[in-house]
């Protein structure tokens, strides 16, 4: 009788087991299955304690993960990537994003962290809807730490403008909120204030440069893309003319004027801007003039 009961126990043990192995609520390999069924309670035993050993593991990579995103010191950075094997894998990272080796895809994640990580903003963003959760907590670890470096430097560059108002300071600054705007990590009502902040710096710089009497196309450039990116059109549209008059000889003003039109639905504006490219007789890249060209086309069919 002892020895039936023995054996039913054994056999619960087993089905427990199996059940918890199919279901993925153990971590353990099912190669150790094996010797649960073959050596009666010894065998169960030894599944939990590997499993015991597996689940403390994955905590420890978990937390040595979140510690190599703040690795800034350059021999470190050195060794460990000498001794990651990801970086001779010639595999795009999207490509392997979708790949099913869950091993090849967290090595090439951490290849992505120990490189420049704002480089890879759109692969990080695609890596936070990856089914590999370790994959996901890396590439959100990523994207916070960046976010928080640029907030950081933008807080301390913002007080030390304010302490003085240097003409370098501001380039700093303007510089840094630029690569922010542009990086992909803002979205909704943070890019936009960011947006309305980097306006107000580069009208600043503007206003700063136009009473030395050393205009920049490029500034005007800059603001008229922020201009357009809020929907603020008649900043836009002032940018353009001013960018014109700075620079008659030079395609930039004449192509943001034609742009401004297009987006505010003012074809009239449009072949205005035409003549005055052929009237002024203006030197077109190619690209400009394969956009002038169709505007042109389009305005003369409309007609």
């Amino acid at each position: 009788m002892g020895l039936w009961m023995f054996v039913l126990f054994h056999c619960v043990l087993c089905l427990i087991a199996a059940i918890l192995m199919y279901t993925h609520l153990m971590k353990s390999r099912p190669m150790i299955l094996p010797i649960v069924f073959l050596v009666p309670v010894f065998g169960f035993s030894c599944l939990l304690f590997l499993e015991w050993e597996s689940r403390g593991d994955q905590e420890n990579k978990k937390e040595i993960g979140i510690e190599k995103l703040k690795i800034n010191d350059d021999i470190h950075r050195s060794i460990l990537m000498e001794e990651d094997p990801a970086r001779d894998l010639m595999v795009p990272l999207q490509e392997a994003l979708l790949m099913n080796d869950a091993s090849t895809r967290r090595e090439l994640m951490m290849d992505i962290l120990y490189d420049d990580v704002g480089e890879y903003v759109e692969v990080l963003k695609n890596a936070r809807m990856n089914d590999d959760t370790e994959v996901v907590h890396y590439a959100t670890t990523a994207m916070v730490e960046l976010q928080k470096d640029y907030e950081t430097k933008l807080q301390k560059q913002k007080e030390a403008f304010a302490l003085e108002e240097d003409a370098g300071l501001l380039d700093e600054y303007i510089q840094t909120l630029e690569k922010y705007v542009e990086s992909g990590l803002l979205e909704g009502n943070m890019l936009k204030n960011r947006r309305l902040e980097l306006c107000g710096l580069l009208e600043r710089k503007l206003t700063q440069r136009k009473e030395e009497g050393h205009e920049e196309l490029p500034l005007y450039c800059k603001k008229f893309e922020q201009d357009c990116a809020l929907g603020e059109y008649e900043d836009a549209l002032r940018m353009a003319d001013a960018a014109i008059r700075l620079c008659p000889q030079q395609e930039e003003g004449y192509l943001m004027k034609i742009r401004h039109g297009v987006m505010t639905k003012n074809p009239e504006q449009i072949g205005t801007v035409i003549g005055l490219l052929e009237n002024n007789k203006v030197y077109l890249s190619p690209a400009a003039r394969r956009t002038v060209d169709f505007w042109k086309e389009n305005d003369e069919t409309e007609s």
